[in-house]
């Protein structure tokens, strides 16, 4: 690791809380299927985001690498600091944060709708799901993001540079 690294986790373990204070009232987003079951049997337990082995984190659930699809909002703000420790420390190989904090945000998915029948749109939805973390965690996002972009070295952005402009960059400075 480098000094950067070290201090982007340290950043991370000093926003987010390790310990949650309570049961979420929803802790996935979803409840047809087999993957947001298998979601919530993994999770259901984890009380600690310090404490969760990456390895763990890049197969929940079952092998699959697709818990961050699942989690609900409160649930992946509070669980959002292991997977980027975990990929700042190179311990991911199937998941990447990265996608879960730029989808919405970049001009693939802004404003597309998240169901042809309905209003929502992804936009909306990263904005209701990234509302509730504090200043200093969107700053620690920042950061992530900001080194994300940094170790890119085939020149594919994947929306990291529009999502800091368009959102992260003024939710940090603002903290709203």
């Amino acid at each position: 690791m480098t000094a950067i690294t070290d201090t982007i986790i340290a950043e991370l373990v000093n926003a987010f809380p390790a310990i949650r204070p309570a049961r979420f009232p929803l802790l996935v987003n979803s409840v047809s299927g087999d993957e947001p079951r298998a979601v919530q049997t993994d999770f259901a337990d984890k009380d600690d985001w310090t404490k969760l082995r990456s390895e763990w984190l890049d197969t929940s659930p079952n092998g699959l690498g697709t818990a961050l699809c699942f989690l609900s909002d409160e649930a992946i703000r509070f669980y959002i600091p292991a997977y980027l420790v975990a990929d700042l420390i190179g311990s991911l190989r199937c998941v990447d944060p990265v996608d879960t904090l730029v989808h919405g945000l970049e001009s693939t998915s802004h404003d597309q709708k998240i169901w042809p029948r309905k209003d929502a749109t992804w936009t909306e939805s990263a904005h209701a799901r990234w509302g509730g973390l504090t200043q200093l965690q969107a700053m620690a996002i920042v950061h992530y993001l900001e080194w994300r972009a940094g170790r890119d070295t085939l020149g594919v952005d994947r929306g990291i540079s529009e999502a800091l402009t368009c959102y992260w960059y003024g939710r940090a400075a603002i903290g709203q």
